[in-house]
């Protein structure tokens, strides 16, 4: 009888030591694929489906699509910079795209702590692969990452870094490293690499692919190939709005066409390294512990209202929908996400950020104590949210925009603080929609989206980072100077 109670003592301590071995870890593995230009209106998950997208398809399907997920700042270094730091450009102060170059390197970020700062203090490893473009020097690794591998503008100029396929220059944990062949194949690769390091720690990588961002030129030539002749249904050469061009270059170009079938070309690209990164995911096991989401910086323009670009195309910053609407889906562990849902509240790449920070922390982060992000973790385990914003911002410099889905304000600041600001407002139910300002605004829509608008900024603005008064700023590029009309470094 001893011995059978033995052996029944311990069958039951390796049933109690197996049900633990099983259980899955506390701290889920975390990968944010980023793309560049991206916008919603050209995904097929949010039913664009003249584009190939079954990887990010089947990522949205399995898990959730926020059909009114937007950047806050839709440009590349300030939506970036937002995302690595849970904070508004008003908050951090980079509001434009930053040139890669010394001559422009104001200490951007200087004081501020990054996401990945915050995810290796919970033990996390952490890497940055890809674009990085949140300060002026993507050679120099940023704070909190244990890998390092962005690109180094400073060997051929800027536009080298954009390469889509040829001999791409990067700086690996600060080291020289030059590549020649599919740019966002060998990023994905990379990326895996990165998870198959031994390590008993959960791992966080941020994968910013350059995709499918200009040149329009250089994409696989047998994806190029399905998209030739689309633009004259999807967006025919042609449209305008009552918003002047920032400059020649942002007008559809002559061979609208072609750029067109490269763009969507680019987003095919894209959508078979999320299908590799998938595969290495399942494949060593750790799909049902990882976190994937999908997004971009911001959208683009790629002729709609006869325009090439983003915010910066036209003079002053437009806040199309085709430029602030970004695609962001989440997949995840049952445990974490409820499959298949679509949600329509609006979030954003600070949302994002606190989001993160929300699996990764043994305590939670419900909302964040620095800037306006809050956990989409309640959304994407599938409760009923309410209370939750009814409006969005983004802001470019000088320029805000508040939207509650029908309208939509933008402010303009002038240099001359004692100059009221100017106020344009969007009917994007009207058949116009952008193409013409809309004067049938009721004075209670304006004064609730105004209110709300100073309200937000009021929160979340330094005076030495407002956008109320980016000229007293250090530039970010000479196109920046241009416009202000201050001078720039020599």
């Amino acid at each position: 009888m001893r011995a059978i109670r033995l052996f029944s003592l311990v069958c039951l301590t390796l049933d109690i030591a197996l049900v633990f071995a099983e259980e899955p870890p506390a701290q889920p593995n975390i990968v944010v694929v980023m793309s560049d230009d991206h916008g919603q209106w050209a995904t097929g998950a949010y039913g664009f489906d003249d584009v190939d997208t079954p990887n990010i398809d089947w990522l949205a399907a399995q898990g959730v699509r926020f059909e009114n997920s937007m950047s806050p700042a839709p440009v590349c270094s300030p939506a970036r910079a937002s995302f690595y730091t849970g904070k508004m450009p008003s908050q951090h102060g980079v509001h434009d795209f930053l040139r890669d170059s010394l001559d422009f390197d104001a200490g951007w970020l200087k004081g501020e702590t990054l996401l990945s700062q915050r995810l290796r203090k919970e033990g996390y490893r952490t890497a940055l692969i890809g674009k990085w473009h949140a300060t002026t020097d993507g050679r120099i690794p940023q704070p909190g990452f244990d890998r390092w591998l962005s690109h180094d503008a400073f060997k051929l100029g800027w536009q080298s870094q954009y390469l889509h396929s040829g001999t791409v220059y990067f700086s690996k944990d600060a080291k020289s490293l030059e590549y020649t062949g599919v740019q966002a194949r060998f990023l994905t690769e990379e990326a895996i690499h990165f998870i198959d390091e031994s390590s008993d720690q959960p791992f966080f990588i941020s994968l910013n692919l350059v995709e499918p961002h200009s040149p329009f030129a250089g994409l696989p030539e047998r994806l190029v190939s399905k998209y030739r002749g689309l633009s004259r249904r999807i967006v025919p050469a042609g449209g305008s709005s009552q918003l002047p061009e920032s400059g020649a270059s942002a007008r559809t170009p002559g061979d609208h066409d072609e750029q067109f079938a490269q763009y969507l070309a680019a987003v095919n690209l894209i959508d078979e390294q999320v299908g590799r990164l998938l595969d290495a995911l399942q494949g060593r096991g750790l799909l049902d512990n990882t976190i994937v989401v999908y997004t971009s910086d911001h959208g683009l323009l790629m002729g709609q209202y006869g325009l090439y670009g983003k915010t910066n195309a036209t003079s002053p910053p437009n806040f199309y929908e085709e430029t602030i609407r970004i695609p962001l889906i989440v997949y995840g562990p049952e445990r974490h996400v409820r499959r298949s849902q679509v949600r329509s509240e609006f979030v954003d790449l600070l949302d994002l950020h606190t989001t993160i920070l929300d699996f990764a922390t043994t305590e939670g982060v419900t909302q964040s104590d620095y800037g306006p992000g809050r956990s989409m973790r309640p959304l994407l385990s599938g409760k009923r949210q309410t209370g939750w914003r009814d409006v969005q911002f983004a802001e470019r410099g000088y320029a805000r925009m508040v939207t509650d889905g029908r309208w939509k304000l933008v402010r303009i600041y002038h240099r001359d603080p004692e100059q009221p600001p100017t106020d344009t407002w969007y009917d994007l139910a009207h058949p116009f929609g952008e193409m013409r300002p809309s004067d049938g605004v009721s004075p209670v829509t304006r004064e609730r989206l105004t209110e709300k608008l100073q309200a937000f900024f009021n929160k979340y603005e330094t005076p030495d980072h407002s956008g109320r008064n980016v000229w007293q700023q250090p530039p970010q590029n000479p196109l920046v100077c241009k416009d202000l009309e201050i001078d720039c470094p020599k």
